[in-house]
């Protein structure tokens, strides 16, 4: 309790007492004069407790801001952390359901949200389309390299990660073929119904197998490979993290996910094995963005410029992602993808759910 408070009580409890404990004698000026002062007695005992309610709380020296993160939890509350620590600003923390992005897209326009951070590049530029995101470069971003960046600057690239394999070591022996490294070894008759996904819809490995090929092969040969692998009945799931599972229990032997999140398991598990897709990879951009119906456009720009600070960089690193600033996490994969095409981002985000409806449908 602040030391003016504690004064403010102490007067209310003598006032109390004494109004309470008022004589009868000390009315010896006649009844009118007792009841004056006991009126008196009684206001200022009201301004007293009245004072007390106006005080306003403290507000945080450095303000306070709003984040939604499409990012891991661990590694978005680490940053928010380590941020507020530094800064002093008040962080509101609220991670974004795995939805459709049509539904997330609606959810984040009718929010407050200040900062939006871990969504795709297909993602962030629907939300441009939209009208829905603050231009804002920061000082820092100028060292990204050009094929990484929105052209208008509404959104900027803040990591990027790669499609991989993970395969069950000893499935893949049970069934005497390699563990793939292209989509085409995928078709193995030996694999039928051997591998999982996740959904197309929700966006990152999945769809990006789509584009890729669509992109690298054209839509002709793109929906012939289409129809086959979809005669090795692939088991499509709501998260690749589910996908990730089947292939560690065994009930499946490969799944197509994200090169971030199977490297992390297959350091935990040795039986577990990575491939980096050869014949179609993707850039998969996560970026950041300051929405406008935010209400702390001070503090969502010095969080952004906080997320390209040598601190952050090291946390995402240390948690095995990839920040296109972060000189030693860049050069860990730097030969990692296989070949990769210069993405369309209005074709890919605007054509999303019939490039997957062509795809799903193939023959």
């Amino acid at each position: 309790m602040s030391l003016p408070g504690f004064y403010v009580i102490m007067a209310v409890k003598e006032i109390v007492k004494y109004y309470v404990a008022l004589p009868d004698c000390f009315l010896i000026w006649g009844k009118g004069m007792g009841k004056i002062f006991r009126w008196v007695c009684l206001l200022l005992l009201l301004l007293c407790v009245s004072g007390c309610g106006m005080q306003k709380q403290e507000q945080p020296a450095g303000g306070m801001i709003r984040v939604c993160s499409s990012m891991n939890r661990a590694v978005s509350e680490a940053l928010i952390n380590d941020f507020a620590d530094k800064y002093g600003i008040v962080v509101e923390f609220d991670p974004l359901v795995a939805t459709s992005l049509q539904q997330r897209l609606e959810l984040l326009n009718k929010s407050k949200v200040d900062v939006w951070m871990g969504g795709s590049a297909e993602e962030y530029y629907m939300a441009g389309d939209r009208d829905m995101l603050v231009p804002f470069l920061p000082k820092s971003a100028a060292n990204i390299p050009p094929k990484y960046m929105d052209r208008d600057g509404r959104w900027v690239p803040l990591t990027v990660d790669y499609i991989a394999f993970l395969s069950n070591r000893r499935n893949m022996h049970r069934l005497g073929v390699e563990p793939p490294e292209t989509w085409d070894a995928l078709l193995q008759p030996v694999l039928h119904n051997e591998v999982a996904m996740a959904d197309p819809a929700t966006g990152g490995a999945s769809y990006g197998m789509i584009t890729s090929l669509w992109q690298l092969r054209g839509m002709e040969q793109a929906l012939k490979f289409a129809g086959e692998i979809r005669t090795q009945q692939i088991q499509y799931l709501p998260t690749e993290a589910k996908a990730g599972y089947e292939v560690y229990l065994g009930r499946k032997s490969i799944a197509v996910m994200s090169l971030r999140h199977a490297l992390a398991l297959e350091k935990e598990h040795d039986f577990l094995y990575v491939a980096p897709v050869q014949d179609g990879n993707k850039n998969m951009i996560t970026a950041v963005a300051i929405l406008k119906r935010g209400e702390n456009p001070n503090a969502a720009q010095r969080f952004i410029e906080y997320l390209f600070s040598k601190d952050a960089l090291r946390i995402m690193r240390e948690r095995g992602m990839y920040p296109l600033l972060d000189e030693m996490a860049m050069k860990n994969m730097a030969d990692t993808p296989g070949l990769i095409p210069s993405d369309d981002l209005l074709w890919m985000a605007g054509q999303k759910q019939e490039l997957i409806k062509a795809w799903v449908n193939a023959k």
